[in-house]
């Protein structure tokens, strides 16, 4: 098990959380007020980067998942896996963040707008894992969306739910359960077109922040 962080890298890793994610408010406005696809930005911006529940989520990952994957299903325990490995990643990449931050001399109550947000990302320079991430980030994006429209998903949602429930990982399941309903009511135009924006805007927030990415890609 993860030892738990100091009380003040959480609390700057929150604020590192918040600025991100009004980011994404930003970048992707049209879709979180499209009633078509609210409920799939918020939970591709909100609850994959919501830290309520973190400490058991992680818990169960690196403590139950390895004695109960083999007895899920290879679809969910594909999206659980993706998941754990998003997860992995951001926190390393916001933890790291939120020391520098704290270096910085910040403290608790002041809020960091988008510039300082930016310069704190380019200092911090993880471009290679940053790169990583993103690619992550795409992957899940369409594995979630393929996962909520194959015909059969419907009649195993509820069964793997109940599975999960039973073998005590149902929080790790519940993120994979709430992609599902959240992509459900997006048709495929829609999807693509919000999947188009995300990988336009997410690598040329990449390249802006470390050009040698783009002369590399």
């Amino acid at each position: 098990m993860k030892q738990r962080l100091p009380e003040e890298i959480l609390v700057a890793r929150r604020e590192i959380v918040r600025v991100q994610v009004e980011r994404f408010h930003l970048f992707y406005f049209d879709f979180f007020h499209r009633s078509e696809t609210i409920e799939m930005a918020k939970f591709f911006f909100e609850t994959v980067y919501n830290l309520d529940g973190k400490e058991e989520w992680e818990t169960l990952a690196f403590q139950t998942y390895d004695k109960v994957k083999n007895m899920l299903k290879e679809g969910t325990r594909e999206s659980i896996e993706r998941l754990m490995e998003l997860n992995s990643i951001t926190d390393e990449l916001d933890i790291q963040m939120a020391k520098l931050l704290l270096a910085k001399g910040w403290v608790f109550g002041n809020e960091i707008n988008q510039d300082e947000y930016f310069r704190l990302f380019c200092e911090l320079d993880q471009r290679d894992l940053r790169k990583k991430q993103l690619e992550v980030v795409l992957f899940n994006l369409k594995k979630f969306y393929e996962l909520a429209h194959k015909p059969m998903s419907a009649y195993i949602i509820k069964p793997a739910a109940m599975m999960s429930k039973l073998l005590g990982v149902y929080p790790l399941f519940k993120k994979v359960e709430q992609g599902y309903y959240a992509t459900l009511p997006v048709n495929q135009l829609l999807f693509d077109e919000f999947y188009a924006l995300v990988q336009e805007k997410e690598w040329n927030f990449l390249f802006q922040a470390f050009p040698s990415l783009k002369e590399e890609s």
